[in-house]
């Protein structure tokens, strides 16, 4: 079995630039960019949650639904915006969660998302509009692969 490891990105010294060199020679740190001490404070009204799409098109989660004091008495609506699907309480809606408190995606719905049995889709429960978006694997991939290295390529 072969053990391999990914080489640390090093960089070199440009040609020509003096200035990190003899900062090199001389013992002096090199200059570095500046790099913000603490990242943007997080939203705290979202949550998210990772799940899969089973073969009846549930998705067991019941975090989400419970956050979002849904109960299996609250009625649902499902509606596909661009690729994702919006699950939303509504007085009038046709759905409700399954009697294990999971969110139950119909196949129109899941036709629509472009998802299959076994996916695993983003959840993100929006708490102060009551929503649980759903980022089906198309969606995540529009979103992640390009900021991959080599994510354009692929």
């Amino acid at each position: 079995m072969t053990i391999s490891y990914i080489r640390p990105i090093v960089p070199e010294t440009a040609p020509g630039n003096a200035r990190c060199a003899s900062a090199r020679i001389a013992g002096q740190p090199l200059p570095l960019i500046a790099i913000p001490v603490s990242p943007p404070p997080r939203l705290s009204n979202v949550l998210y949650s990772v799940a899969t799409v089973d073969e009846r098109g549930r998705v067991a989660d019941r975090q989400m639904a419970a956050a979002l004091n849904w109960t299996t008495a609250t009625r649902l609506s499902i509606r596909e915006h661009h690729g994702l699907l919006a699950v939303a309480a509504d007085p009038h809606g046709v759905f409700k969660l399954t009697r294990q408190g999971h969110v139950r995606l119909p196949a129109d719905a899941r036709r629509a998302g472009r998802l299959s049995t076994g996916d695993r889709v983003l959840l993100v429960a929006h708490l102060d509009h009551k929503t649980i978006t759903v980022f089906p694997p198309v969606a995540l991939d529009q979103l992640v692969l390009p900021v991959l290295p080599g994510g354009e390529d692929q």
